[in-house]
This record gives C-alpha cells, sequence and structure tokens, in this order.
C-alpha cells in the first residue's frame, strides 16, 4: 500500500488487488452517505469486477479514520508513437473498446457529500502523484466536475495536460420544471413533436392497443433483454464495436447486472405492443428519483410515421411524471428524440490526462499542424 498525506486532513492510499468482500463492504457504506448514480454504485462496481476484472488499483481517501472516497483503476502498458512505455490508469474502465462496450456513464469518484469538493482534490492530488513521466489517467464519460479540476493545474504551469478523446451532450427532461409550470408533458413539447407523437399513437390504435408493461420478475426482465437482441443487431450491426448484443462481453455483463439488481427495483425493462404484437423494449434504471434511459430496442415499420421510440418514450415519461420521479434521463449521445424530450442538457466527454513530456509535445505540436492544414484546405 501506498499512503500519500493529500491534505492536511485527508490521507489518500494505493491498494493493489483489494479483497473483494471488504471492498464490497467498504463502498456500500460510503454509498450510504454519497447516493451516487447507478454507474458508480456498487449495482454497476460488483458486476463489472466480477465478469471482467483480474487486476485493479483501489484509491482510498481517508479522513479522522473513515473513509470519504474511493475508485477502481485498471492499468495498461502502452508504447507512445517514439516506442517509450508508459502506464494508462482508466477509471472504472479497462481501455478496452470491447470490455467497455458496457459504456459507463456519469463516471466519477465515490466521494462522501458533505465533503465531496475537499476529497475529489485530494484524489486527484494523489492521482498526479503516482503518475510517472509519460504516464496518463482517463477519466470519463463524466461530467465536467468530474474532468476538469484545480488539482491537475499549477501557478505557473499545468501539471497534467488534458486531451479530449470523447464528448456528446447528455440530454435530461426535468420533470420538475413540467410539474411546477403545471403543464401536460404534451403541452412542455414544440408544436411539431405533437404531431408527431399524437399522429403515431392514432396511426398506431388502428392496429389496437398499445400497451406498456414492465418485468414483473427477474426471470420476465432477463427474457426482455434476451428479445432485445434481434432488433438491436438489426438497427445497430452484428460487427465489433456496434450492437452491444454482437459482444458476449456486454451480454454476460448486464445479465449480472439485472440478476444482481432486480430485486432492489434498479432495473426496469418495459415492453411496447400494439394489439400483442412487440414493437419495442427498452431498458431503463430508477435511481434516486432518476429515470435512466440505457437502451431501447425498436421495431421499425416502411411508415415513416410510426415512431416507436417516440411513442414509448413518450408513455415512459408520462409514466415517471405520474410515478413523482424528479428527472427523465435520456444520458449521452446525440440524438434528435433526446432533443425532442428534453429541456435540459450537460456536456459528457472522456479525457486523458497526460504528464508533460517532450514527445507529448512533439506530438500535440504535429496535431496542431494537422488541424491547421486541414482548415486551409
Amino acid at each position: 500500500m501506498d499512503a500519500i498525506n493529500a491534505s492536511e486532513n485527508i490521507e489518500c492510499e494505493w491498494s493493489h488487488n483489494p479483497c473483494r468482500e471488504l471492498l464490497k463492504l467498504r463502498w456500500q457504506a460510503l454509498e450510504k452517505e454519497a447516493k451516487p448514480n447507478p454507474f458508480i454504485s456498487w449495482c454497476w462496481i460488483g458486476p463489472w469486477l466480477h465478469t471482467m476484472v483480474n487486476d485493479c488499483w483501489l484509491l482510498t481517501a481517508s479522513s479522522n479514520d473513515q473513509i470519504v472516497g474511493l475508485a477502481l483503476f485498471t492499468k495498461r502498458q502502452k508504447k507512445n508513437w517514439l516506442g517509450q512505455n508508459y502506464d494508462h490508469y482508466f477509471l472504472h474502465r479497462l481501455g478496452n473498446q470491447t470490455a467497455d462496450q458496457i459504456w459507463i456513464e456519469y463516471n466519477d469518484f465515490l466521494l462522501e457529500g458533505s465533503k465531496a469538493a475537499q476529497v475529489r482534490e485530494a484524489m486527484f492530488q494523489a492521482i498526479q502523484s503516482r503518475l510517472q513521466p509519460r504516464d496518463c489517467v482517463s477519466i470519463g464519460a463524466s461530467r465536467q466536475a468530474a474532468m476538469f479540476h484545480g488539482a491537475f493545474k499549477a501557478d505557473t504551469a499545468p501539471l497534467m495536460l488534458p486531451l479530449t478523446v470523447w464528448e456528446s451532450p447528455s440530454y435530461q427532461v426535468d420533470l420538475q420544471c413540467i410539474q411546477s409550470k403545471h403543464r401536460s408533458l404534451m403541452e412542455s413539447l414544440s408544436k411539431s413533436a405533437r404531431k408527431q407523437i399524437r399522429r403515431s399513437i392514432k396511426k398506431y390504435e388502428c392496429c389496437g392497443t398499445i400497451k406498456i408493461e414492465t418485468a414483473e420478475t427477474c426471470e420476465k426482465a432477463l427474457n426482455l433483454f434476451d428479445q432485445a437482441k434481434h432488433n438491436h443487431i438489426k438497427r445497430w450491426g452484428s460487427e465489433p464495436g456496434q450492437s452491444g448484443f454482437a459482444n458476449p462481453i456486454f451480454v454476460q455483463f448486464h445479465q449480472a447486472f439485472i440478476r444482481n439488481n432486480f430485486a432492489s427495483g434498479l432495473i426496469h425493462i418495459h415492453s411496447l405492443s400494439v394489439g400483442g404484437y412487440g414493437i419495442g423494449i427498452i431498458y431503463n434504471f430508477h435511481c434516486n428519483g432518476v429515470v435512466y434511459f440505457y437502451l431501447s430496442s425498436l421495431s421499425y415499420n416502411d411508415d415513416p410515421q410510426l415512431k416507436p421510440g417516440l411513442v414509448a418514450h413518450y408513455l415512459l415519461i408520462e409514466e415517471a411524471l405520474r410515478g413523482g420521479m424528479k428527472v427523465y434521463d435520456f444520458m449521452g449521445g446525440e440524438a434528435r428524440y433526446k432533443q425532442t424530450f428534453a429541456n435540459c442538457q450537460h456536456p459528457l466527454a472522456i479525457i486523458e490526462y497526460h504528464k508533460p513530456h517532450f514527445a507529448l509535445s512533439l506530438q500535440n505540436m504535429a496535431r496542431s499542424a494537422k488541424r491547421l492544414i486541414a482548415q486551409s484546405n
């Protein structure tokens, strides 16, 4: 174990391959104070460790012998363009496209709420202190508070240089905002969106009653997840990096995730049908008053006026409003339907923080020159 006095009141410690049972107890104990989103709760971290992670590093922050911050990192050794070795650390990811296709969002440290800013500062300092020249750490996909931090800056020069490798807005429907204005969901939408939804519903109802049913048992949830495979692959493709259902690691993780968490009420898998014919499956998480939309598998018709996704989300957002939920979160990724419903958005990104070094300076100069050439052309 490597202990670092990161600040006067907070000590950070690195440990390699911690005892999983002890880690579970400590993580879940801190969760009671942190109230995290699903992706940094043990609900997600536990199955991730169990199904994918053989080797990891734990960063623990403590104050007065109480744990106030936890984070897990994996490490890969790489070579830069000059052939020099360096270590690349990943927060709650493996740095492997296939394994990371489960796609963690709102990635962050697990932090005790009342001291979050101070603990975050100490943990970033501990990361910066651990990295050797040429090393880097990837943080994300995260919101701004988890990505950009003063601990990586000094008065005269940056301690770590950021490189954005992915970015996207995340879209949310603030349900409390709609309620506070005493408006219905339909009234909150644009004239064009209202027309599309009403027309699509009317056309579907010509074929029968529209039903949204939610899996009531873990077995049914797993069955719906399996049923989602066909249309998802049809929509996104069966090649590596396309539909997650073509990736055995993705499927194995989510089967474990559903089994571990269905009983707690976190998992909500819905089927949308018209006249008994299935037209869509929506896979959501419910946590601390927020509905997180994770995945959809939809059956598209030749009629472009039939909008299964738009109708499904409309009905589910209505359900969330009636159920007293605070937010319906579409999370990251550009999509027209997300913009249709959303009344707020936030930036998401994956950032690599690099220790400044000569090879990186040359690489950045080459990137800048390439951009200038592209712009001039």
